[in-house]
C-alpha cells in the first residue's frame, strides 16, 4: 500500500486489544490466602476471648461461694469445723467444695498454747466433681475465747 506521497507502507493487522480490566488466577489465589489467613487469626482471637471470659465467670462464681462457704465456718462451732466435701446444691448444683482442716501447732505459729486455739482450713471450690477448674482459699479459725467468771 502507498501513502498520498507514493510511498510504500506496510499495513500490520490490527490484533484485538488484551482486555486488561480482571484478575490473573494468581493475583485471585495470593488474595484468597489472605483472605483465609485473616480469618483463621480472627476465629482463633474469638475463641481465645470465650475462653478467658468462661474463666473470669469461674473466679468471680467461685470466689462468691468461698466467701459464703467461710462464712458459714466462721459462724459455726470450733469443734464442728472438721474435712468434709459437699456441693452448692440450691444455689449452684455445678459447683462443689471441699474443705480440709488440721490443727495448727505451738512449734508452727511460734506461739505458746495456740495448739488448741487455731486451726488451718484449706477450701476449694471446683466446677464439677472431677475439678477441672479448682479455686484454693487457706484461712486460720480460731477457737472463740471463753468469758472468765468473776
Amino acid at each position: 500500500m502507498r501513502d498520498n506521497e507514493g510511498r510504500a507502507t506496510v499495513t500490520r493487522p490490527i490484533l484485538p486489544a488484551l482486555n486488561s480490566s480482571g484478575f490473573t488466577f494468581l493475583e485471585v489465589l495470593v488474595a484468597v490466602a489472605i483472605i483465609a489467613i485473616a480469618f483463621v487469626t480472627l476465629i482463633g482471637s474469638q475463641s481465645q476471648s470465650v475462653s478467658v471470659a468462661g474463666d473470669s465467670r469461674f473466679n468471680v462464681d467461685a470466689a462468691l461461694l468461698a466467701q459464703q462457704k467461710l462464712a458459714e465456718l466462721a459462724m459455726a462451732d470450733f469443734d464442728d469445723v472438721y474435712s468434709e466435701t459437699g456441693n452448692f446444691e440450691e444455689t449452684n448444683p455445678a459447683y462443689w467444695w471441699r474443705t480440709e482442716v488440721r490443727d495448727v501447732y505451738d512449734d508452727e505459729t511460734g506461739i505458746p498454747g495456740s495448739g488448741e486455739l487455731l486451726k488451718l482450713v484449706e477450701l476449694t471450690i471446683t466446677l464439677s466433681e472431677e475439678g477441672r477448674q479448682a479455686y484454693v482459699v487457706r484461712t486460720l479459725v480460731m477457737r472463740k475465747p471463753e468469758a472468765e467468771s468473776q
